[in-house]
C-alpha cells in the first residue's frame, strides 16, 4: 500500500466497503497521458460502521475531504426517461413528478440526479431522451455518516454505470462509438459511449459466476443468450442514435477467460476487444494487476476518472 493513497492528495481515492471488505484505489489524471493508477488494494473489514472505520484507519485515509465510493446495483435506480419539456431551470422539479411513478416508493424518500443524452440539433422529430440516478435518502444519509465516521469525507457517490463509461471512453477512437460489457456477481452491465458521454446503458440477469461455472450445452445458451441481446440492443441503438457508428464492443476485464469474447468475436460483424486496463492505464511500479485483479477493480478505476477531461 503506497503511503501517497493515505495522504489523499495526489489524485482520486475511491473506497467501497462490501461483503466484509474494503476496496481502495488511487488514481492520477491529466488531459493528454494515460492515467496513472498509483495505488489500490483490498483489506478486511469488520462488521458494520466500527469495523469500516477500523479498516480505514489500517487504510491511512484519515482527514480525506474529497473522496468517493460506489453504490450497489441494489442500492439505485439509473432509467432512462423522455425528458419534460420546460425551461433547464424547471427540469428537476418536472423530473421528480415523472419519476414518482417509476420508482416503486414515495418520491419525498428519494434523492436523483440527471444526466443529459446528448443529441445533435440535426436530429429533430424526437424527445429528448435523460437519464435518472434515483437512491433512498436514507440509504445515501448512511452510506456518508458511515464515512464520515471514518473520517474519509465523501465528495462524490457515483453509479457503475458511468464509471464504466469513463473507462470506456479512453478505448474511444475518434468519432467512433463504444459499447461496453462487463459481468459480476451483481450481473451483467453493457454501457454505450461516444464522444465521452453515455448514451445506452442496461443490465443483464447473467453473472460472473454463472459465465465462470457454465460448460457444454449449458454454455452454449448461455452465451447465445448474451449475443441475442446485445445484437437486440445494437440494432435498437442504431436506429435511435444513426449518427453514432458504433465500431467496437469491449467484454471484461473478467475474472477467468470464459470464452465469451471469443465466441462474440465469431458471431458479430463489429470488432470485439478483451479489455486489458494496461492500455489505457499506467500503474505504478510493480503493482501491474492481473486479470482477477482488474475484473475486480474495473469500476473503482473507473470512477476515480471522474472530473477528468476524459470524463463527468
Amino acid at each position: 500500500m503506497a503511503e501517497k493513497f493515505g495522504r489523499g492528495k495526489d489524485g482520486n481515492a475511491v473506497v467501497v466497503a462490501d461483503q466484509g471488505s474494503v476496496r481502495f484505489a488511487c488514481v492520477q489524471s491529466a488531459k493528454g497521458v494515460k492515467p496513472f493508477v498509483s495505488d489500490y488494494g483490498e483489506i478486511p473489514s469488520g462488521d458494520g460502521r466500527e469495523g469500516l472505520a477500523a479498516a480505514m484507519k489500517n487504510l491511512g485515509v484519515a482527514g480525506v475531504k474529497n473522496g468517493m465510493t460506489l453504490l450497489a446495483p441494489q442500492d439505485y435506480q439509473f432509467v432512462a426517461v423522455d425528458a419534460p419539456e420546460v425551461p433547464e431551470a424547471e427540469l428537476k422539479a418536472a423530473m421528480k413528478w415523472r419519476l414518482k411513478d417509476i420508482i416503486g416508493y414515495p418520491i419525498e424518500e428519494a434523492t436523483f440526479d440527471l444526466l443529459s443524452i446528448p443529441s445533435p440539433a440535426a436530429v429533430g422529430g424526437r424527445a429528448r431522451s435523460i437519464f435518472s440516478v434515483v437512491a433512498k435518502s436514507e440509504v445515501l444519509r448512511g452510506r456518508v455518516a458511515d464515512f464520515d465516521h471514518a473520517r474519509f469525507r465523501l465528495a462524490v457517490i457515483d453509479v457503475p454505470e458511468t464509471a464504466q463509461r469513463n473507462v470506456a471512453a479512453l478505448f474511444e477512437e475518434e468519432g467512433r462509438g463504444v459499447a461496453s460489457l462487463y459481468f459480476d456477481e451483481a450481473g451483467g452491465l453493457l454501457i454505450i459511449s461516444y464522444r465521452g458521454e453515455l448514451y445506452h446503458a442496461r443490465r443483464f440477469d447473467i453473472t460472473s459466476d454463472a459465465i465462470a461455472e457454465a460448460a457444454g450445452a449449458d454454455r452454449d445458451d448461455l452465451f447465445n443468450r448474451v449475443l441475442l441481446e446485445l445484437q437486440r440492443t445494437i440494432d435498437n441503438f442504431e436506429r435511435q442514435f444513426s449518427f453514432i457508428a458504433l465500431t467496437k464492443i469491449l467484454v471484461g476485464p473478467d475474472p477467468v477467460d470464459s470464452g465469451l469474447a471469443e465466441f462474440l468475436r465469431s458471431n458479430l460483424a463489429v470488432t470485439v476487444e478483451s479489455v486489458s486496463l494496461e492500455k489505457v492505464f499506467d500503474f505504478a511500479p510493480g503493482t501491474l494487476p492481473g486479470r482477477e485483479a482488474q475484473w475486480r477493480f474495473f469500476h473503482l478505476f473507473g470512477c476515480a476518472l471522474r472530473g477528468t477531461a476524459e470524463s463527468q
